[in-house]
């Protein structure tokens, strides 16, 4: 979510993030999960259904609703707290009882100095918390509900649909930072090379484009990536530094670059990276920003908006910060 961040702290951990090499999931075993439609990509270990319950990774879901998740070895208990900080989690693995504590009276009970004791409700859960491939997976309904989520199942879909006030919605805004795609050439032939441009809006006056994380789907069968660059139009900005992973998840790249040249960075709305494709076989290919949460990662986009008096003070936008326009660029249409 945006807030202030040093931009080479910033620059830093969005191109960390690119490191991770992951392949979907394309098991029919494994269902999908979504939260306000966005969806939740995971990496070793999907979710599962177990016993007819949906069990997920402790991780990422929760963290993606704006809930905290912790872990306490010694015990064995996985805790999660919502977003709000009213509610308490607690999961033990091997427990079918999952307790539930309110908070909500805390703080007025730390004001006046009284003691506090937290109302507990236990929960008897279908499916008990449990160790998979090294990883805690508990009951995904369960502590979603609990923390004030609505839960569907889609059976047609197989996946889970979760409703959260809590979470980012990937939506429109008057003044909200946007994300969209274009192609520079509709066609290409076989060993030809194509631009294709992330390209960014609502840039407020006086800010300048300092960093920027984007995840662009595509075909691998009929486009090979050949090079990713941060630039202005189009002008490559020869001074970033960042990196890229053509294998970040399957047909996906992943792109993290970031300045500090203010002179030559972006401060309007426009073009903010181009990476290039080249055509294999000369046939279609469709190429399409990805508004994914990578559990454990975080979001598949992000900005980083400096301002321009200010030196190196930036802004780091991302979830609900930021609108993803998903709509696909076709280059070779029908082919």
């Amino acid at each position: 979510m945006k807030k202030a961040i040093s931009v080479i702290a910033a620059t830093a951990m969005m191109c960390a993030a690119v490191s991770p090499v992951f392949a979907a999931n394309t098991e029919s075993a494994n269902p999908d999960v979504f939260i306000n439609g966005t969806k939740i990509l995971f990496d070793d270990q999907s979710a599962i259904i177990k016993n007819g319950r949906t069990l997920v990774p402790a991780r990422g879901v929760f963290e993606a609703m704006g809930a905290t998740v912790s872990w306490d070895e010694e015990k064995q208990q996985v805790q999660v707290e919502s977003a709000d900080g009213n509610t308490w989690v607690r999961l033990i693995i091997d427990d079918a009882v999952m307790k539930v504590y309110d908070m909500s009276g805390l703080f007025g009970a730390l004001l006046s100095g009284q003691d506090f004791a937290a109302p507990e409700t236990d929960i008897e859960l279908d499916e008990v918390p449990q160790i998979l491939s090294d990883r805690t997976m508990v009951p995904l309904r369960a502590i979603s509900e609990a923390v004030g989520a609505d839960v569907k199942w889609d059976e047609e879909a197989y996946s889970v649909q979760i409703t959260s006030t809590d979470a980012a919605v990937n939506e429109k805004a008057d003044g909200k930072p946007e994300f969209t795609l274009s192609a520079g050439a509709e066609t290409v032939s076989e060993g030809e090379t194509v631009d294709i441009f992330v390209n960014a809006a609502n840039i407020p006056e006086g800010d300048y484009v300092s960093g920027v994380s984007s995840t662009v789907q595509y075909n691998k069968d009929n486009f090979e990536l050949t090079g990713v660059a941060l630039v202005n139009g189009d002008t490559v900005i020869e001074n970033a530094i960042g990196a890229e992973s053509a294998d970040f998840m399957d047909s996906c790249v992943k792109a993290n670059y970031g300045t500090i040249d203010i002179e030559n960075a972006v401060k309007t709305d426009g073009k903010v990276i181009k990476m290039t494709f080249k055509s294999l076989n000369g046939k279609e290919g469709v190429f399409a920003l990805s508004d994914s949460y990578y559990a454990g990662y975080g979001y598949n986009n992000a900005l980083l908006l400096g301002k321009i008096e200010a030196g190196s003070d930036t802004t780091y936008y991302e979830g609900g910060d930021i609108y993803i326009d998903t709509t696909p660029v076709t280059v070779n249409a029908g082919k």
